[in-house]
């Protein structure tokens, strides 16, 4: 039984890797910051290690004898995530952390989910520390997969929340198209690339929406005939730079959020679940 460990295992996405990693027989560790966090793992597995990936102390021997690394850490895009470190310091330097300790380990495979184009925004931080770690692992040495998905569903979350409270906006035209894809989807993707040598997947959802359907899902759900007023894209614009002063953190989230309205992320159509299934099953709860 080969052995796999676990980065960023109690996320939405790490959750189902690692419910898919038991299912297809994989001895799996999965790695927390606390013990709090390792309870909302106690459905899947009990094996879990305590460790701060931006402690290389932390990490040292822990991936010893693991014949396989998954990760699937990186800082949520929510505007409620107020965690204070940022992409570079969570998507990059922690993964390079981990990466580091899996050469000095000698793992015979990195799995590392990343962003879908991110070799296109190079401009913006979100996508440069995504592309910057899976430049950084191809050149490692070690047998690599790199997944890129466009969006996960859960990463719509918040206009649920914000359906519910008659807060929810379309951004400028909502035109322009994208196909996300359910994190048990993409889990399956994660790891069935076990067995695919030094790989790069782009990977969607089986249905290609444009932002406004999207919206207009969720707000179906949620209440359905209430319109859903439209905001200027040009005015999240002229807002940055004063956001920017504030709180990069913020800034980097919202210059994400306006580039991807401006763009089709399509990515190749993989995913089963329908984002309308989805949103039908996270309303009733």
């Amino acid at each position: 039984m080969r052995k796999v460990i676990l980065f960023g295992a109690t996320g939405n996405l790490g959750k189902e890797i690692a419910r898919e990693l038991v299912r297809q027989g994989y001895d799996l560790t999965g790695v927390v910051r606390n013990e709090a966090k390792a309870k909302s793992l106690t459905d899947i597995t009990t094996k879990y290690i305590i460790a701060d990936v931006f402690n290389n102390e932390s990490l040292a021997n822990i991936i010893a004898s693991q014949d396989i690394v998954v990760s699937a850490l990186g800082k949520s895009v929510s505007p409620n995530d107020k965690s204070k470190p940022t992409f570079e310091e969570v998507d990059y330097r922690g993964n390079a952390n981990i990466l580091q300790e899996s050469i000095k380990s000698g793992v015979k495979k990195f799995i590392y989910v990343s962003a879908f184009h991110s070799e296109r925004y190079l401009h913006l931080e979100y996508f440069k520390v995504h592309q910057d770690f899976a430049e950084l692992l191809k050149k490692s040495g070690l047998d690599y997969s790199i997944i890129k998905p466009p969006a996960i569903f859960s990463a719509f979350i918040d206009i649920i929340e914000m359906a519910k409270k008659g807060q929810l906006v379309h951004i400028g035209k909502g035109d322009k198209r994208t196909n996300p894809i359910y994190e048990g989807d993409l889990a399956k993707v994660v790891v069935n690339s076990v067995n695919q040598s030094n790989c790069i997947i782009e990977a969607g959802g089986k249905t290609i929406y444009t932002r406004k359907q999207l919206n207009e899902i969720v707000q179906s759900e949620i209440k359905s005939g209430k319109k859903i007023r439209t905001v200027p894209i040009k005015l999240f614009k002229m807002t940055l730079p004063l956001i920017k002063i504030f709180s990069k953190n913020t800034y980097d989230k919202f210059a994400f959020f306006i580039e991807v309205m401006q763009n089709d992320t399509i990515a190749p159509q993989i995913g089963e679940m329908t984002f309308e299934n989805y949103v039908k099953l996270k309303v009733k709860g």
